[in-house]
């Protein structure tokens, strides 16, 4: 049986590794992760073995320490596959559920501060692991609502395993009416923007934390709710990255369109800056649901935007060039938005998440500033 196995010294050194990392820095968050025995909630995962398409090998109690060692080091785990095809060697398929990197919980329940005494609302089930870390942190089961779109009676089975009885729903947290507020409230699936839903959950003086504006962006928001129902706060050093969150009867968008428009032109933006995560959050935010492309043109490296409406635009690099490369534009003015973000970034010295903030208000509207409330902001669209 997998809970025979000697786990606490594994649980006992990721706890110590995350401690030395500075992943943790609270005694309660400490021994959440010390005592928490990962692999009941992992008992079967795939590991990339590379190539083209990706080759996944699915990982057991079977295979012993190759199956065990990956659950208590510092590793996102994929634990399922969509469109999963079996093959010589392994499977193929798309990641669409994971196991989240340890330090990356660990990061956000610091950030958080949980207290025994705090109700907590976990949107994103998952496997189960990040629900029962916070069950050790707060001083009973009632304490604790967690949901997930789908599949939670796998883990709702872990967790009562384990002893851990709270409450479950199966629910799309973006839209589900919440008959409580919560003190503190994380994401574990990437946020195109704060519904209502979300934002009323939250209660006065309560703290949220969500990596926002994907499928581009990694930046993680640690938000406050003020008494008259806005939230504001300031993106964190270190960021976090995100499945998209999944949503009931969603409509199918086009990747990309012929728009029957089109114009040309010379880009200044330097091909590395399109790999830049900081202005990948700035541009998934002045343009939601902002998606990169990679590709090779006419011998030189080419990176595509495409928005979901079908609006898109490419940027190809010469190699004879110098830093400049040749822009087509698919989407009314699209480019020219890009230019204009990634001009704003570099005269502002390239800054990274941390000096932006967000405050959305009890309207819904998003604004995200610079360096403060008071400096340069914009109205962040709440739909492509």
């Amino acid at each position: 049986m997998v809970r025979s196995l000697n786990w606490a010294p594994e649980a006992s050194s990721l706890a110590d590794s995350l401690r030395a990392s500075g992943d943790i820095a609270s005694r309660p968050v400490y021994e959440a992760v010390a005592s928490t025995p990962r692999h009941v909630f992992v008992p079967a995962y795939f590991q990339q073995r590379g190539g083209s398409p990706t080759l996944w090998q699915r990982r057991t109690e079977e295979d012993g320490a190759r199956w065990l060692e990956p659950i208590y080091a510092n590793a996102s785990l994929v634990t399922e596959l969509g469109s999963a095809e079996a093959v010589d060697g392994g499977w193929h398929g798309v990641p669409t559920s994971s196991s989240t990197q340890p330090s990356l919980t660990a990061r956000m329940l610091e950030s958080l501060g949980i207290e025994p005494g705090d109700d907590v609302l976990d949107a994103g089930l998952g496997t189960g692991y990040q629900a029962a870390l916070i069950l050790k942190l707060v001083s009973g089961p009632d304490r604790l609502v967690t949901c997930d779109i789908s599949g939670t009676d796998t883990a709702k089975d872990r967790l009562k395993a384990l002893g851990h009885l709270p409450e479950v729903i199966e629910a799309d947290a973006t839209s589900w009416r919440w008959q409580r507020q919560f003190s503190k409230i994380i994401f574990s699936f990437g946020l195109p923007y704060l519904t209502d839903s979300v934002r009323t959950a939250l209660a006065p003086g309560g703290r949220l934390i969500a990596n926002v504006f994907g499928p581009m962006s990694s930046a993680l928001v640690l938000l406050e709710a003020r008494p008259d129902g806005t939230l504001s706060g300031r993106f964190t050093k270190d960021g976090g990255s995100f499945m998209a969150a999944r949503h009931e009867a969603e409509p199918v968008r086009p990747v990309w369109a012929d728009l029957g428009e089109r114009s040309e032109g010379v880009s200044g933006i330097p091909v590395e800056d399109f790999d830049d995560p900081h202005l990948a959050f700035l541009l998934s935010a002045r343009l939601p649901g902002l998606n990169l492309q990679y590709g090779t043109e006419e011998g030189g490296p080419m990176r595509r935007l495409v928005l979901p409406g079908g609006r898109w635009g490419e940027v190809t690099y010469h190699r004879e060039g110098g830093g400049a490369g040749s822009y087509q534009d698919h989407g009314q003015g699209f480019w020219e938005a890009v230019e204009q973000t990634w001009s704003w970034w570099v005269a502002h010295g390239k800054p990274t998440w941390d000096r932006f903030g967000l405050t959305v208000a009890p309207d819904g509207e998003h604004t995200l500033w610079y360096g403060s409330p008071d400096g340069d902001s914009w109205r962040v669209p709440t739909r492509p």
